[in-house]
């Protein structure tokens, strides 16, 4: 498979839990098959504390910058169809390359690192709001 950036050939490599994606080693890029998105985001390997207190500047800034640049589109690498460029999750302001037909996506260098910073945040934002309901909860009954 190629790059749909640079056409160079994808490197299989091993991410978190065993999960084979491709990348380029050029550009840096990665295609994730149907699936396996998903599975990164419910695996929890990596440790996004740090990366979660410059959130909105490190997210603001690529989706500042990948509004602003005309991306070409790019054919999927699997399948050659023309992917779809959109914001993942509608508010996660990264945008990612999905194709309509094999359902695989392309991510620009940094933008999985910035999904991965989202899911954690996600995760943390899930958890204090159950926290705070269980709270509520238990302070109307008391």
């Amino acid at each position: 498979m190629h790059c749909p950036i640079d056409n160079n050939e994808l490197e299989k490599q091993t991410y978190e839990a065993d999960i084979e994606i491709d990348v380029c080693p050029r550009c840096a890029g990665v295609w994730l098959d149907k699936g396996e998105l998903e599975a990164i985001e419910e695996t929890i390997e990596n440790d996004y504390i740090e990366e979660l207190e410059k959130f909105p500047d490190y997210v603001g800034s690529a989706y500042t910058m990948a509004l602003q640049k005309k991306a070409a589109e790019i054919t999927c690498p699997d399948c050659n169809t023309t992917m779809e460029r959109k914001e993942y999750a509608y508010t996660s302001q990264i945008m990612i390359d999905k194709c309509p037909k094999c359902h695989g996506i392309w991510l620009d260098k940094g933008e999985l690192q910035a999904l991965e910073i989202f899911f954690e945040k996600s995760r943390l934002d899930a958890r204090d709001l159950r926290k705070s309901f269980w709270v509520s909860l238990k302070s109307l009954f008391s």
